[in-house]
């Protein structure tokens, strides 16, 4: 074999763990909540990639409530079931060994993986975009769009999170080529047309500018933070506009020109970012029409307000049975019966839209406890400025929605947007071999289980 190919072999060989990662969010993500197959077959491919693995550079406050967080949810399945198949446990316990295993790549592997996710987000923007393009050429109707993981807000939530990877990655390496990703993610955004995922955004970009206040004076805060809102607005506005000439004209194929402005935009989204940098009055003036902007996106969406005001009543609904069993929860996908059964109010959904309310009540206070103490400590730990918008902007979406139970994209906040080796403590080889072979028992069993 020839030494440069040799090389190749091994480096791709090398590469492997963070290779299953990104293969195994590319699987997640289109599979929604997941089914146990699924995620048991995903596990065990991760935790033999973790039997590999010699050491691990973990922090312990999240790997630690992730894991009592899925035994709590093992427990309540097994307390309203008598199997610990039946329900989440099964499924999540893909979260801590997605954490673990992020935790032992080395920082040229966190590298892979984070640019694998951020193309991989990518590309289920642009699938998204055609797919709209194509239902509005050729079958005649605009809908808000649900991509690759089938649902609008999801979607949003997902790009929102590459998003702020893009950026990242952007301060990691200057690779010039991924920054025409950035319309598309925000085009793509705009199409989903959901508000929680605009409203994590916002959150996000909050956290980015509090982190630059802490190291500069508001001068440089404003000349840093007025090119992130005018790229906003160019590539949301964009995609409002696309939306709009779809489905508001009466001549669909219209959404055609801003779409072409859209490509256009993508291939010279560097000398875009570099005017906006040199002349910060003009980044002023177009981050300013970010409230048009937003004023478009509650026109085309005024049933949003309905929406969040039936979350209200869910999470109300949710307060009444958290006291009903403590310990372990009154047991998952058991909240929604047990409204209906009691006379509430109909909702079209298995799931409070406020997850730590949700899991307190499905799966106890443990549970609750546990997974509020690894998202505070996720928000709070060192870690660069936009990956932690990014995790923010995934906190604040679950606390009015239900993102967490989609397995791709919880996946994509626990590795390649959590840095778990910054600050984190090292964990030896038996330590992390023995996690990895405890969950690949559970897997084996899930499997077993759902094949009998």
């Amino acid at each position: 074999m020839p030494q440069r190919a040799q090389w190749r072999l091994e480096s791709l060989l090398d590469s492997s763990a963070p290779l299953c990662l990104a293969l195994a969010l590319v699987i997640l993500s289109l599979t929604g909540v997941g089914n146990v197959k699924t995620a048991s077959l995903a596990g065990l491919i991760l935790c033999g990639a973790g039997l590999t693995r010699e050491t691990a550079r973990t922090d312990l406050w999240v790997l630690v409530p992730l894991m009592v967080y899925d035994l709590a949810a093992l427990a309540s399945s097994w307390a309203a079931y008598g199997n610990i198949v039946d329900g989440y446990g099964a499924m999540h316990g893909l979260f801590p060994v997605l954490y673990l295993l992020a935790s032992c790549l080395d920082s040229r592997e966190q590298r892979l993986l984070r640019s694998c996710c951020l193309l991989w987000a990518g590309a289920a923007a642009v699938a998204g975009i055609g797919r709209f393009a194509f239902q509005v050429i050729v079958q005649g109707w605009a809908i808000r769009m649900s991509g690759l993981l089938g649902n609008p807000n999801a979607m949003g939530i997902f790009l929102v999170m590459g998003w702020f990877l893009l950026m990242h990655c952007d301060e990691e390496d200057r690779r010039p080529g991924l920054l025409r990703l950035e319309p598309v993610l925000l085009m793509a955004l705009a199409l989903t047309l959901s508000m929680g995922s605009f409203a994590a955004m916002a959150a996000g970009i909050m956290v980015l500018l509090l982190e630059k206040k802490q190291n500069a004076s508001w001068r440089e805060t404003v000349r840093f933070i007025c090119p992130v809102l005018a790229r906003a607005v160019l590539g949301v506005g964009t995609g409002l506009l696309t939306y709009l000439a779809a489905a508001r004209t009466g001549v669909p194929w219209l959404c055609l020109l801003p779409l072409a402005y859209g490509g256009a935009a993508a291939a010279g989204w560097g000398s875009f970012r570099r005017w906006l940098n040199a002349r910060p009055p003009m980044a002023l003036l177009i981050a300013s029409a970010g409230f048009l902007v937003a004023a478009a996106a509650v026109a085309v969406r005024p049933s949003a307000a309905a929406t969040f005001s039936e979350r209200l009543e869910m999470m109300a609904s949710g307060l009444r049975y958290l006291p009903a069993e403590p310990l372990w929860g009154v047991g998952p996908l058991q909240w929604r019966l047990l409204d209906l059964n009691d006379g509430g109010k109909y909702f079209n959904t298995w799931h409070i839209h406020n997850i730590p309310l949700h899991v307190g009540v499905e799966m106890g206070w443990i549970a609750m406890a546990a997974i509020v103490l690894a998202g505070l400590r996720g928000l709070g730990r060192k870690q660069s400025p936009p990956l932690r918008a990014g995790t923010a902007a995934f906190l604040f979406h679950n606390l009015m929605d239900t993102s967490f139970f989609y397995l791709g994209i919880t996946a994509l906040a626990l590795t390649a947007e959590s840095q778990p080796e910054a600050g984190g403590r090292t964990l030896g080889g038996r330590a992390v071999k023995a996690v990895f072979a405890l969950f690949g028992l559970l897997f084996l069993y899930s499997l077993y289980f759902d094949f009998r």
